[in-house]
């Protein structure tokens, strides 16, 4: 793994970040260091491009980050005050457990396929809040797209028959049943599909961070995401191994994520979006997107967008 701010400005020699600055920054409860470079808004995605490249030189895997709190003057001051590698909510997600990125990391490395579908299962039941209120939801809603919905007391008896037990049950019933009455999925419009916009982070200090792990989804044992870190590192980890997902930008409850493969089928689309709404909620909540119209809009994006707020 690279450790050396001259090794690294060989590295970057003749690129346009031949003169950025770059500084180390110490990582709790660790040996390792994450070596952090300057970059602003307009030039943050190409550098990430850049030392992405470079990442069977380096070791180091790059995320563009971004500051919040107060600008103390000076590009280095800001960094070291922000605190970005806190175990703070770490400790709330790990309580009287060992803190260090290595052992989040081997924690999230053992949970097994069938664990993952629990940690799921119980974010279903945590989203559905009132089974019967949202069922008239989102027939509500398939009526308005479509013209016509399947009956309530069609749903209703699924449910006394225990074939719908959450809402991720009622989604993915309305979405076969939608899929039904068309010949081919519609692809959103560009307006529908602008709650995945990217953030942009205007007037804040950035940083090209580059953390001790040649591994995306790894990333987050280092910097904390208010969605936590339990279930999103192994799903992080599935998302690569099925569609090349790579984690560029990391703003704290914010996700964003470039992609090499889309979801080959609606089927395969809406399990996707199951599992990243029940991830964080608000990628959907907060612009009232259902899972199934996410799903739509997975199939027809290379850039995805999570997000989990208070």
């Amino acid at each position: 793994m690279l450790n050396s701010i001259e090794t690294l400005r060989e590295l970057l020699s003749g690129t346009f970040l031949n003169n950025a600055d770059i500084i180390p920054l110490d990582i709790p409860m660790t040996t390792n260091l994450a070596l952090a470079i300057a970059v602003n808004l307009e030039n943050s995605l190409e550098a990430w491009h850049l030392l992405r490249n470079l990442l069977p030189q380096t070791q180091r895997y790059p995320v563009i980050t971004a500051c919040w709190h107060w600008d103390s003057g000076s590009w280095q001051q800001t960094l070291n005050d922000e605190d970005f590698f806190s175990r703070f909510y770490f400790g709330e997600e790990y309580p009287n457990l060992d803190l260090s990125p290595q052992a989040i990391i081997a924690r999230a490395n053992s949970v097994t396929p069938q664990e993952l579908d629990n940690f799921l299962d119980e974010r279903a039941q945590i989203n559905t809040y009132d089974l019967e209120e949202q069922i008239l939801i989102e027939l509500a809603n398939t009526s308005s797209t479509f013209g016509e919905a399947p009956l309530n007391s069609e749903l209703q008896e699924l449910v006394r028959l225990g074939l719908i037990a959450n809402i991720i049950d009622v989604e993915k019933y309305l979405f076969d049943w939608e899929l039904q009455q068309i010949t081919e999925i519609s692809a959103p419009s560009s307006h529908e599909m602008t709650y995945l916009d990217w953030f942009q982070p205007t007037g804040q200090t950035m940083a090209l961070m580059l953390l001790p792990t040649s591994h995306s989804w790894e990333t987050l044992a280092y910097l904390s995401w208010y969605g936590g870190s339990k279930g999103a590192i192994p799903l992080l980890k599935k998302w690569h191994q099925l569609y090349g997902a790579e984690l560029v930008c990391h703003y704290g409850t914010m996700l964003q994520l470039l992609i090499s493969k889309r979801p080959s089928t609606p089927q395969e689309a809406f399990t996707l979006a199951s599992e990243q709404v029940l991830l964080a909620p608000c990628t959907t909540l907060l612009s009232g997107v259902s899972i199934r119209d996410h799903a739509r809009s997975l199939l027809q994006t290379d850039r995805w967008f999570l997000h989990e707020r208070p």
